[in-house]
């Protein structure tokens, strides 16, 4: 396996005991809101909140960066069409 795709993998597992875990009711507060839920849904929902911010921000920083030059293209010499003149019969004084 791609080491990428390991280090998925690790943090998915990671995660998922993370939120096995974390299963008793919490009280979140923004502003004057006051949400009961537990607590595994909060880490679920920081987690999918960074992953769409990362995804939003290298995705602006792809843009930003200026795409590199195409390399020239090299092409076989070609020779340069030449009349062939058939030597005529030649003038003789």
């Amino acid at each position: 396996m791609k080491p990428k795709t390991i280090v998925i993998l690790v943090l998915v597992v990671i995660l998922a005991i993370v939120l096995i875990q974390n299963s008793g009711l919490v009280e979140f507060q923004m502003l004057f809101w006051h949400i009961y839920a537990p607590l595994f849904f909060l880490v679920l929902g920081v987690f999918a909140v960074g992953l769409i911010i990362g995804y939003l921000v290298a995705k602006v920083d792809r843009k930003k960066r200026p795409k590199p030059a195409p390399a020239p293209v090299e092409r076989e010499a070609k020779p340069s069409p030449v009349s062939e003149t058939k030597p005529g019969p030649s003038a003789a004084p």
